[in-house]
């Protein structure tokens, strides 16, 4: 039950950072390979301004994540926009870019050091069959849940939801129809890095970050969605629940050494055996 309860609050943190993957690739096609370092800016800046100001906590979470989102914007803006290829060889590398370069700035502004911040929710833990569950637990599957159930309702309820998902389906005859792809990306990029910011939140409140932690947490994000189907939203709820879990029970019996290695060797299992993903998606190997 332990192992159950960490790796579902991992999981939950891993299926943000996946749906922001399949979010920016389902409008545009580019995979944005900064999206790991976007939670480390998140995370870093809230839990900087906890340390060394006297902020609620509310409000370090409210500008962690608009400083995810202001980079995110930047990223496509001044960067993905300028590329005229539509070729995604070049739009992936240049988010490759982006990353190494956010990751050095991180370096400089943050230092080398990881930070911590306290629990975003205290109390005594929760006593489940022999186990703790502790409300930080409890608080990120909640927040999980209401992320997902906005982002239904906000696709399928909303103007600008619609219009983005039509530039999912038929970019052409979306802009014939008046949308553009553009902005709508842009509004992507946005949406994304409010997730990987909430994310960040969440993880250094559940352990150490620093300006280098959130490439392996990107990439984990990636695998969660290529596992539960790229291109699909509750695939990547299935594959980060699943790669939590995976993680947690085998750190639990085999090693915790090896935790990137079960989430590595999942995703080589599953390009040989299921490229689709879990639910079915886009092929990840073409």
């Amino acid at each position: 039950m332990q192992y159950l309860f960490a790796g579902l609050s991992t999981g939950a943190v891993y299926a943000l950072i996946a749906i922001g993957w399949v979010l920016i690739f389902n409008v545009s096609g580019v995979l944005n390979l900064a999206q790991g370092e976007l939670l480390m800016i998140g995370g870093l800046v809230f839990a900087w301004l906890a340390i060394h100001t006297e902020l609620p906590m509310i409000a370090g979470l409210v500008l962690g994540i608009a400083a995810a989102v202001g980079v995110a914007v930047v990223l496509d803006v001044a960067a993905v926009r300028r590329v005229k290829s539509h070729d995604l060889v070049p739009l992936i590398l240049v988010t490759l870019g982006a990353s190494f370069a956010l990751r050095e700035i991180g370096r400089l502004v943050f230092g080398a050091d990881s930070m911590r911040h306290d629990y975003l929710v205290g109390g005594a833990p929760i006593n489940v069959l022999g186990a703790s569950l502790l409300p930080q637990a409890v608080l990120t599957w909640g927040i999980v849940a209401v992320v997902v159930a906005g982002l239904w309702l906000f696709f399928r309820h909303t103007l600008y939801g619609k219009a983005m998902i039509a530039c999912s389906d038929d970019p052409v005859g979306a802009q014939a129809s008046g949308i553009s792809p553009t902005r709508m990306r842009t509004i992507a990029f946005g949406i994304s890095g409010a997730l990987a910011g909430l994310g960040g939140a969440l993880i250094i409140s559940l352990t150490s970050l620093a300006w280098d932690g959130g490439t392996m947490i990107g990439l984990k994000g990636f695998i969660a969605a290529a596992f539960g189907g790229l291109g699909r939203y509750e695939g990547a709820v299935v594959g980060g629940l699943t790669l939590g879990l995976l993680e947690a029970f085998g750190a639990g019996y085999v090693s915790s050494a090896y935790k990137d290695v079960f989430s590595l060797g999942l995703l080589v299992v599953l390009l040989l055996l299921r490229p689709q993903g879990l639910l079915g998606g886009r092929v990840i190997t073409s």
